[in-house]
């Protein structure tokens, strides 16, 4: 009796991270929470964006930060009370928060120095 050990070529593609297909992959998995997910976007967002704006107006105005930050801010919100997609919405908030950390990041820094 004779074993044979047949391989297949199934080359398969190296394992890559690719951050927007995880985060819309994340988006349509949480599709059916996508009110309660917007309404606590609104609220975490709207507080970093305030922290953001208070840096930006303490002591001297800032106004690239101050636009920036009352843009994004006020655009996601409105895109979350519109009700657009939830694809929309997650990521008009992904983009304010993050955004918006940075600011704050940069701001500290500048008055640190």
């Amino acid at each position: 009796m004779q074993i044979t050990n047949t391989i297949t070529n199934n080359k398969q593609k190296p394992t890559t991270f690719n951050i927007f297909q995880t985060i819309n992959q994340e988006i349509e998995a949480q599709q059916s929470n996508a009110m309660g997910i917007a309404i606590i976007l609104i609220i975490a967002s709207t507080m970093i964006a305030s922290i953001s704006a208070a840096l930006a107006v303490h002591k001297t105005i800032a106004y690239f930060p101050l636009v920036f930050t009352c843009i994004s801010a006020m655009g996601a919100n409105a895109m979350a009370i519109s009700q657009r997609s939830f694809k929309t919405i997650a990521w008009s908030f992904i983009i304010s928060i993050t955004g918006n950390i940075f600011l704050i990041i940069y701001q500290l820094m500048t008055m640190a120095a």
